[in-house]
């Protein structure tokens, strides 16, 4: 029966490629792209949609058509900008939460960002790729194995600690008969709900933002923040007269 299953698998296979390229072929021919082009653009996106209607697509819209599309898929995500994200606490709309990075891709927006309607931080200690979570009870290694997030250690922030707090009993009595009363160990997060008010080192980690209930911006999502910004801001480079300018001012 193996032998059957198999010649059924790669038809399938090809009725759903076929697919994806059909409706890349009829969206390019409706837009008049030279047969070279759709031929190549049909079949990448068959392999790749996302890389076509989120991006080459895109590229090729008029200037109505994209402001249309921005609205409508916003609309359809149950905001009112593209750059806004559902609080997981409350469900309140948290504006300003997404940007577009240096390398085009997408980004957390410098903090602080908050939820208007609760306590909701995206840019906790939570999320973040420096917080390792354990017991505010007990700041020792096996401590750290613990899966409440509520507190822990920010291994990015150091402070000096008794080395009672920042290491296990049996190295605290070891640094103890060294002379050594305090140590510098990675910050005590009693509360990993707020960021310190002096961290600016914020990093998201994309698996702790899912286990919270906040989905990372997909291609499409990214596809929407590069619609928020004018193209001449993509596009235009800064001019010659513009260092000039400020050596004057200077």
């Amino acid at each position: 029966m193996n032998h059957i299953w198999l010649p059924v698998g790669l038809g399938l296979l090809m009725v759903f490629l076929a697919y994806r390229a059909g409706r890349v072929w009829l969206d390019t021919r409706r837009r008049a792209v030279p047969l070279p082009r759709r031929l190549s653009w049909t079949i990448a996106g068959s392999l790749r949609p996302d890389r076509y209607w989120w991006g080459t697509r895109i590229g090729n819209l008029s200037d109505t058509e994209r402001q249309s599309l921005l609205a409508r898929e916003t609309a359809a995500l149950g905001l009112s900008r593209a750059d806004s994200l559902l609080c997981p606490l409350c469900g309140a709309e948290v504006a300003n939460a997404w940007t577009l990075g240096v390398d085009g891709r997408p980004a957390v927006v410098r903090g602080p960002i908050q939820c208007p309607a609760c306590d909701f931080r995206l840019d906790a200690c939570r999320h973040c790729t420096h917080f390792s979570p354990g017991s505010a009870a007990d700041w020792n290694a096996s401590a750290w194995s613990q899966s409440d997030p509520g507190s822990g250690r920010c291994t990015h922030h150091k402070s000096t600690q008794p080395v009672e707090q920042a290491c296990t009993p049996y190295m605290a009595r070891r640094m103890r008969d060294r002379g050594y009363e305090q140590i510098a160990a990675p910050l005590p997060i009693v509360d990993s709900f707020l960021p310190p008010s002096f961290c600016r080192s914020f990093e998201p980690s994309r698996k702790r933002l899912q286990e919270g209930g906040i989905r990372w911006p997909d291609a499409r999502r990214a596809a929407l923040l590069r619609l928020l910004v004018p193209p001449q801001a993509l596009a235009a480079p800064p001019s010659a007269e513009q260092p000039a300018a400020q050596s004057r001012s200077r």
